[in-house]
Formats: structure tokens, C-alpha cells, sequence
């Protein structure tokens, strides 16, 4: 790829075409026709959208240090423009000349209605050292919140265990192969998912766990804690600003939710249902603690996956490692893609040809009814300097007969090394399925008429429906039949190993619930409360003893590591408000999850019109009602 000077002379020259667009259309005579004067509007972002989702890809991907701090600064310069045009008076009073019930099309009106309000939103109307005073503390969120994610990304911790490989009893002999003792004979086990995630799951060693445990508990200590104070406040104040009562309200204010209090109030709501469940697993994995180790009242955070996994293995003879065998990376790669091919009625072609950022990252070309219609790339394997978790990031949003869609995975699954296959666990293959959906939302969505609904422009609550509900293919025997097979015999993965999989992997699922809800709580709180008077810690223990069974373990900080803090502030109830309308969704399928009238339907009515319709409607045009909890009630307590 470019080198950083190159890069970012061509991102600027992205953010100058932008401003060359705002100036067109503030020129704009006033007899110019009402869709010439949206158009001109729509496209103002249009050089600047690619620009920055690269930006966001490549600081958290690149293996270049120059080419992710020109990413970063790139974003920077873009969001400082972004924020510049939201406080724009000459573009807020062209635009305003528009009646939204005059407009030629519904979905001009709309866009229309809903920019306007979105300028008001942003304190366009507010006077010119309030003004002032918003673009300074959105610049400096900008940076506050990269700080913070490349904080996360940057602090790697890790146990050493001088024992060697008997510190790694209980864990698969791949994992035990790519952890060779150094040449004092111990072995090193870092907090990367890689490592970390298997390690807290299988590790016979409970010390170790919890050494391990608290490394990635304190991971951002002390650095992000001072950051996340001062982003809680700058946010506070540009809520002020604006008119709120706090940042929760002016976040959640155009979401499906409707507000801070219907946030809440659901977050209540779903921890109370799950609560009965969530206390008889608990009460369950005691009691199996105890028969093994002797006295026992409590599961601690480090003990948690440990005696779930072992509760698996107790009440459906279960062991997640007889999955790994028909869960070779490259199987599920092409697996996931040929169900995704066949499910959406696209087909993907690989481009090895293109640009890349590593050697590693694969890219794919999309195909529909022989018309290239968008692109994708996938960056799967754990690397230095990467980011840690699994995400789809938008790289270009597309227009219908002006650009093509493109997005890219990034995760971090075990790489093929050799004669290592990179066996995955089922909740990987699950974690793919479900970033895959993201990646069909965005591509799918990315052929409408306006920039403003393109891809995944839709309210932030309902971006996780589309994944979510995907995920549900990763349980269907049939669908695993076609690809999951035994890395050496070629055998396909038993019906009755599939069966075992869903009774297992969902055990202790209302205990991810409440824990869910505690993550949900803390962030409404953070985004509710004074922030001058806040103590970070003391709210993260209030909210932990609230919502879930498991103790406080002192000296550690995870919202110093929560990156979801930034990039979704006091929205993380999406997922589970996602997670309802998803499992709605899901019944209109059955058990039809190929190429079916069902899919076309769901393509057409909730992936296609991207953000041009509310949430809801894109719900009740597939469903033909509202949607409702009992299909996620029935799966709580199933």
C-alpha cells in the first residue's frame, strides 16, 4: 500500500473535493429544483466517506507505525470538517429553504426533516462562541477517543509460568504446541483473545487464571482512566450545550429506543426476566465447585468460563474441544461464504490482484446476478499492534449507480501454520457468522440513492439485528454438514455433535444476560451522572453488584479496557435490544435457512433500503406486525 506521506496526501485531497462540494451547494441558485438541492446536499460527505472508514481500518490494522498515526490523523482532520459542516449556518439555511412536505419523494422529505433536525442537534443554532466552544470539545473527543482505543490495542499484558508447559494442564494440545517453554523452561501466555480466551477456559491452574485474569483486567491502567474522565466530561458539556440534561439523553435522543429512561427502563426490564435463570446457574456452578474442590459459595470473574465449561461436560457430557476438529479456519472461511453466497443470492470471487495492507488479508469481489455490485476484505488472524477483538468496518459506503459498497473483517482467530489447520471454537465460527452479517448489512445496503441511507445508516440499536440474527445459521446441522468436517478424515460433523453443540453452548446464557445488562447499566451511568463527581470505580462496583452474582475483585479496572465506552457511549444496550428484535426475526425462518423466498424477503425489506426507512418499519414490512419479546423469552428460557 501507499506509505504514510502518500496516504495522507490523498485523504486530504479527499477532504478538499468536500469542501469544494459544501461550497457548490451553499452556491446553489434558489431556482434550482428541489432533488438537485438534496443531491448536492447528500454528496457533500461523499469524497470523505472512504476516506474515513480507511482511516478507521488502517490505525487499527496497518503494521506500519507511520501509516496508523497518518490514519489517525486523517480521521482527525475529517471529524474536525464533519464537525465544521454540523455548525455550518449558510449550508443549515440553504437546506432549510426545503419543506420536507413538499418534497417530490418520500425519501427526499425524510432526509430532508431528519438533517435539519440533526443540525439543530449539533448547536447549529446556538451563537458563535457557543459554536466555537462545541467544534473545540468535538476535536478534542476525536483524539480523547482514538488515545483511548490505541491504549487498549497497544497494552498487551501476560503471565509467565515457569513451570512450563505442566502450568498449561487442561488445555488442547495445539494451544500447548504454540506456547514452547523459552530457554529457562517457562511459557508465556499473553492477554491477546488468542491466547486469553482458551486459556480462562480450560486452564486446570485456577492461580494462573486469575493471574492472568487481572492482567486483562487491568489492561488501559492507569492511562485510560484519566482519558475516560475527560471524555466523560467533555461529553457532559457539549450535551449542555446543545440543550440536554446529560450525554445519554442527546445520544439515545434518535435512537429506536427513544431515550435514557426507555433505555433504562429496558435494561431493567430484561435483567428481571433473566435474573431467576441467571441465579440457578449460578447456584448450579457452586455446587459443582464444591463437589470438586470442597467448600466453595461463590464464582469469581476468572472462575466463570472455567465451571461453565465444566458444568457442559457434566450435564450433556459435553467438551467444546470435539467441535475443534471440523472447525479448520479455511473450511470455516469457505463455508461462511458459501452458505452467505447461496442465503443472500450473490456470488463472491476472490481478487488476488489487490492492494492489501497485509499479507494475510484476503478480498473479495461481490457479485449479483453477474453485475459486481460490491467488495469486501477479511483480516482474521492475530498480529502485533492489531486490533484485539472482531469487528466489520465500513470502508466506503456505496451509491446506486456511482460507487460500490466496501467493508472489511477483522478478527483474530487461530492462523493455519504448517501443519497446524487453525482449529476454531464454536463460538468463533459464531463470532464469524455474525460480523459476516454486519458485512452483508452494509454491502446490501450500499445501493441506494442517497449517501445519507447507504449501508448501515440505520439507528445505532438496530445495526446489531442483521449480525445477530445471522449468527443463528452457525447452529443449523444442515448448514454445518456442508462445510464442518474433520480436518483429517473428512467426515462431516455429526448431527448428534450439533445437537450437543446448541444444548451446551447456550448453558449459563442468562448469566451473558445479566452480565450483558451490567455492562448496559454502567455505560448509561457514566454518560448520566455528574462527571465532575463520578467515581469511575465506585459505579463499575454499584452496577456489577446490581446485575450480576459475581463479586468485585479490588484493584481491578475493566472500563479502562471497555472500548465499546467510545465508539457506542451509553448505548450498549443495543446488543440485547437487537438481540429481541433478532430473535423475532429469526421465526419467520424456521428451519429454511438456504435460498429460500423467506431470505429474498428479508433482503429486500430489512438489508436493501440500508437507513431510508425507520427501524420499525423495516420490521413490520418483513414481519407485517411490530415486533415483540416472546421469541426471546422462549430462548431465555428454553
Amino acid at each position: 500500500m501507499q506509505d504514510a506521506p502518500s496516504y495522507l496526501r490523498d485523504g486530504r485531497a479527499a477532504l478538499n473535493a468536500a469542501k469544494a462540494a459544501r461550497a457548490a451547494f451553499i452556491a446553489l441558485p434558489d431556482a434550482a429544483d428541489y432533488t438537485q438541492v438534496v443531491v448536492a446536499f447528500d454528496r457533500i460527505r461523499a469524497p470523505t466517506d472512504p476516506a474515513r472508514g480507511w482511516a478507521g481500518l488502517l490505525q487499527h490494522t496497518h503494521p506500519d507505525a507511520a501509516l496508523r498515526d497518518a490514519a489517525r490523523t486523517l480521521e482527525q482532520e475529517i471529524a474536525a470538517f464533519e464537525t465544521e459542516l454540523s455548525l455550518d449556518r449558510t449550508v443549515y439555511d440553504r437546506l432549510s429553504r426545503l419543506d420536507p412536505g413538499l418534497a417530490p419523494t418520500r425519501e427526499e422529505g425524510r432526509l430532508v426533516e431528519r438533517a435539519l433536525r440533526e443540525f439543530r442537534r449539533s448547536g447549529v443554532d446556538k451563537d458563535d462562541a457557543t459554536r466555537a466552544r462545541i467544534t473545540a470539545l468535538a476535536d478534542e473527543l476525536v483524539v480523547l477517543g482514538q488515545t483511548f482505543e490505541t491504549n487498549v490495542i497497544s497494552d498487551t499484558r501476560s503471565i509467565t509460568i515457569p513451570e512450563g508447559a505442566r502450568g498449561l494442564a487442561g488445555l488442547p494440545e495445539d494451544y500447548v504446541a504454540a506456547h514452547a517453554p523459552d530457554e529457562h523452561g517457562a511459557v508465556t501466555v499473553t492477554t491477546d483473545p488468542s491466547d486469553y480466551i482458551a486459556f480462562m477456559t480450560y486452564a486446570e491452574r485456577g492461580d494462573l487464571r486469575e493471574a492472568l485474569w487481572r492482567q486483562n483486567a487491568t489492561r488501559g491502567v492507569p492511562k485510560n482512566i484519566e482519558l475516560l474522565k475527560q471524555i466523560l466530561e467533555r461529553r457532559a458539556e457539549l450535551a449542555g450545550l446543545v440543550g440536554y440534561a446529560n450525554y445519554a439523553e442527546l445520544s439515545l435522543d434518535e435512537k429506536m429506543v427513544g431515550g435514557a429512561a426507555e433505555a433504562r427502563a429496558f435494561v431493567e426490564r430484561i435483567a428481571e426476566l433473566a435474573r431467576p435463570r441467571a441465579m440457578a446457574e449460578i447456584a448450579e456452578l457452586v455446587a459443582l465447585k464444591r463437589e470438586t474442590v470442597g467448600s466453595a459459595d461463590v464464582i469469581r470473574d476468572f472462575e466463570r468460563f472455567f465451571w461453565v465449561e465444566r458444568a457442559k461436560a457434566e450435564r450433556f457430557g459435553f467438551d467444546s474441544q470435539a467441535v475443534r476438529p471440523y472447525l479448520a479456519y479455511a473450511s470455516v472461511r469457505d463455508g461462511v461464504l458459501a452458505t452467505s453466497q447461496v442465503v443472500f443470492g450473490l456470488e463472491f470471487r476472490r481478487d488476488d490482484a489487490a492492494e492489501r495492507w497485509h499479507p494475510s488479508v484476503e478480498c473479495f469481489d461481490v457479485y449479483d446476478r453477474g453485475t459486481k455490485v460490491a467488495r469486501f476484505w477479511l483480516d482474521m488472524h492475530a498480529r502485533p499492534n492489531k486490533y484485539k477483538h472482531a469487528a466489520m468496518f465500513p470502508l466506503c459506503s456505496g451509491i446506486a449507480g456511482e460507487r460500490l459498497a466496501e467493508a472489511a473483517l477483522v478478527c483474530n482467530f487461530p492462523e493455519p501454520k504448517g501443519d497446524d489447520p487453525g482449529l476454531l471454537l464454536h463460538q468463533q465460527l459464531t463470532t464469524f457468522f455474525h460480523e459476516f452479517g454486519h458485512l452483508m448489512h452494509h454491502l446490501l445496503g450500499g445501493r441506494t440513492r442517497f449517501l445519507a441511507y447507504s449501508g448501515i445508516a440505520t439507528e445505532m440499536d438496530f445495526v446489531e439485528v442483521p449480525s445477530q440474527l445471522y449468527e443463528e445459521w452457525a447452529w443449523n446441522t444442515g448448514v454445518l454438514q456442508r462445510f464442518a468436517r474433520h480436518h483429517v478424515t473428512g467426515e462431516p460433523i455429526p448431527a448428534e455433535l450439533v445437537q450437543q453443540i446448541r444444548e451446551a453452548e447456550e448453558y449459563g446464557k442468562a448469566l451473558h444476560v445479566v452480565v450483558q445488562m451490567f455492562y448496559a447499566g454502567l455505560a448509561l451511568e457514566y454518560h448520566t451522572r455528574d462527571p465532575r463527581s463520578l467515581d469511575l470505580c465506585a459505579t463499575m462496583i454499584e452496577q456489577k453488584q446490581k446485575f450480576t452474582p459475581f463479586p468485585y475483585e479490588q484493584g481491578t479496572h475493566f472500563y479502562a479496557s471497555f472500548g465499546h465506552l467510545v465508539g457506542y457511549a451509553a448505548a450498549y444496550y443495543t446488543y440485547m435490544w437487537s438481540l429481541v428484535i433478532a430473535k423475532d426475526l429469526f421465526g419467520a425462518f424456521g428451519d429454511d435457512l438456504g435460498a429460500s423466498a423467506i431470505a429474498a424477503r428479508y433482503r429486500r425489506h430489512v438489508l436493501e433500503p440500508g437507513g431510508s426507512k425507520d427501524a420499525r418499519e423495516l420490521v413490520k414490512d418483513f414481519l407485517g406486525r411490530d415486533y415483540a419479546y416472546a421469541a426471546w423469552q422462549r430462548w431465555l428460557e428454553s
